[in-house]
């Protein structure tokens, strides 16, 4: 079970050997390095950040399966960002697709959408139901000076996110995991808010580290820093054990060239529960 944010997989405007070129795709390397973090993860269930349309996300599974690993499943969850998308591709046969476009907030005197909603993923796994929520919140660029790090606008996307999971998990009761790109570090509101309402606890951070012990996802080169703001959450009645109490943040080969976030994945023990 993985999460990545594979920065840009569409048609942006780019930077490419020192020229501006406007709606210029991927580059062929990237998508090279993108395939091996994939291939060497070979996660079975994977949740994207920062896929276009189902026209990319048709290409990055065929060109899986053409380096040896087969998604058959996929699902693009479009929000009102009309470029990128948080999507899916699986080798386990979902039993229900959502996405949910019509979560809103009030800010700044005006009702706006978490940008890029919500994926919803029922699954059933040794008789069990039960689920994965895939996020991506909204990033610290902002286009407001009275909010200039998109902070207040990204709490109120985790507060309602949370209030949509809570809703379901009422009406259903399936224990879930909640895997993405939350662009906040730890001890942030939104980070706070997907784990606890109040005292209760919603779900529980996955602690994740590399092969060296180092915990960042994240490389901002414009500042040289590494942070961590990808995660892994389980509820509290999830009912599958992680294996060795701990997701991995891939820091083999290519890492870097890929993206500038880790793909981070979790191995649980499918034949016992809690």
């Amino acid at each position: 079970m993985a999460t990545y944010n594979v920065r840009d997989y569409l048609e942006v405007d780019r930077w490419v050997d020192g020229r501006y070129r406007p709606n210029f795709p991927k580059s062929e390397e990237e998508k090279e390095a993108l395939r091996s973090v994939i291939y060497s993860a070979h996660p079975d269930i994977l949740v994207i950040q920062e896929m276009g349309t189902e026209l990319y996300l048709n290409e990055l599974q065929a060109d899986l399966k053409e380096v040896g690993i087969h998604y058959p499943y996929l699902f693009v969850a479009k929000g009102s960002d009309k470029e990128r998308h948080v999507a899916l591709l699986s080798r386990v046969k979902p039993l229900e697709l959502i996405a949910h476009t019509d979560m809103v907030f009030s800010y700044f005197e005006n009702e706006i959408p978490v940008k890029r909603g919500m994926m919803e993923v029922v699954f059933q796994t040794n008789g069990i139901k039960w689920k994965i929520f895939g996020l991506h919140l909204k990033s610290k660029w902002s286009d407001y000076k009275d909010d200039p790090q998109s902070n207040d606008r990204r709490r109120s996307e985790a507060l309602a996110c949370r209030s949509r999971i809570l809703d379901l998990q009422k009406q259903d009761e399936l224990p879930f995991l909640i895997l993405g790109d939350l662009n906040d570090t730890k001890s942030t509101p939104p980070v706070s808010l997907i784990q606890f309402r109040g005292k209760k606890e919603v779900a529980a951070a996955v602690e994740a580290k590399d092969s060296r012990g180092d915990r960042w996802t994240y490389y901002y080169e414009a500042e040289d820093v590494y942070t961590r703001i990808d995660y892994i959450f389980k509820s509290p009645d999830f009912p599958f054990q992680v294996i060795g109490n701990q997701a991995h943040i891939y820091d083999g080969p290519f890492s870097l060239d890929a993206s500038d976030h880790r793909l981070v994945w979790v191995d649980l023990d499918w034949e016992g529960a809690n």
